[in-house]
């Protein structure tokens, strides 16, 4: 459950692990995410028929004929050495992390996982495409679980077999609150369709209002993208409309999704006045010859004023030509009401 969100032992010590930088979150101080999606990370040559008699061979047809194309690891290496200049107190990657789910791709995925830094470090909620077909979660998921999970005090079960014991999650590096929330479900061939459903949402409504009256600044973070009209019918979130109707009752400074394959930056204005960014990643492997879809990442520089927060974003996207990621655009700071 998610009643209270400090034990009386962090109540006299700041939040710490081996893996988070000491930084005070008092006026001032500043908190750095990094935020990037669909890596879509491919095994596909120990791929046997018994593994493609379903939904996988068509994924494993596009692969072969148009998206290893496109996809590459080489641009995920660059992406990492890039990352080592930023030093980002946290990493989030919003789903998509395999393209066809298997156990072998998961594997690989976890690899790339620990290259980014631990799972205190790093964030994950899963994608479509991760779960392409129903899976051994021992074999899948179970893997990535030190990623997904929720810091200690606020895990709701103790034993994990599968994403109703896990979404939504919640992590609190010092006034910033992480909450992922999985859309990812199997569904039929030709679709991509992501569903958060009834008892998640109302997880997610008492996480929302209760870091709202903790004074944290909440990023949500979801794969497919949370507003209605970004994606066509067979790859959209089916219940958009009831998050946008609870982010727009309990609020969030910040949502931060994938799925689409392009930039993405639009805002979600609720009757209050208040104001939730909205960012979509392109996939972090693409080598697209259109500029909106080719390989970036998001920088969030929040910084705590003494009534409101301070948001910077910075996008660093892929240049082909020199082999590196180079700036891309820059949002004009926004401040965001919130008590400090």
């Amino acid at each position: 459950m998610y009643g209270m969100f400090m034990t009386s032992s962090e109540k006299k010590k700041p939040h710490s692990d081996s893996n988070s930088p000491q930084r005070n979150h008092a006026a001032g101080k500043k908190f750095v995410l990094v935020h990037l999606s669909d890596p879509h990370i491919a095994c596909t040559s120990p791929v046997k028929k018994r593994d493609l008699l379903n939904k996988r061979l068509l994924g494993y047809l596009r692969w072969r004929l148009f998206r290893k194309k496109v996809h590459h690891d080489k641009i995920l290496s660059i992406l990492q050495e890039d990352l080592k200049s930023i030093r980002p107190d946290h990493i989030v990657v919003t789903g998509d992390l395999t393209h066809l789910g298997l156990p072998a791709e998961f594997k690989k995925a976890q690899m790339w996982l620990r290259s980014l830094g631990t799972p205190a470090q790093v964030a994950v909620v899963p994608g479509n495409h991760d779960a392409y077909v129903r899976s051994d979660w021992k074999q899948t998921f179970a893997r990535w679980l030190d990623y997904m999970v929720s810091d200690p005090p606020y895990r709701h079960s103790a034993q994990v077999s599968g994403f109703d014991d896990l979404f939504p999650t919640l992590r609190v590096r010092g006034r910033i609150a992480l909450i992922g929330v999985c859309s990812a479900h199997p569904s039929a061939p030709h679709l991509a369709i992501g569903t958060i459903g009834e008892p998640q949402l109302n997880k997610l409504e008492t996480i929302l209002k209760q870091t709202a009256a903790q004074g944290l600044f909440r990023i949500v973070a979801i794969h497919h993208p949370p507003l209605s009209g970004i994606e066509s019918w067979r790859r959209r979130l089916t219940d958009a409309r009831s998050l946008h109707s609870l982010v727009t009752r309990c609020g969030a400074e910040l949502i931060l999704h994938g799925h689409v394959h392009k930039a993405v930056h639009q805002t979600l204005n609720t009757p209050s006045g208040q104001t939730t960014v909205v960012v979509g990643a392109t996939s972090a492997s693409s080598s697209s010859p259109t500029h909106q879809s080719r390989a970036c990442y998001y920088i969030y520089t929040l910084t705590a004023s003494e009534n409101a927060w301070e948001v910077h974003t910075d996008q660093r996207v892929y240049c082909p030509d020199a082999h590196r990621f180079i700036p891309g655009k820059e949002y004009a700071d926004a401040k965001m009401p919130g008590r400090i």
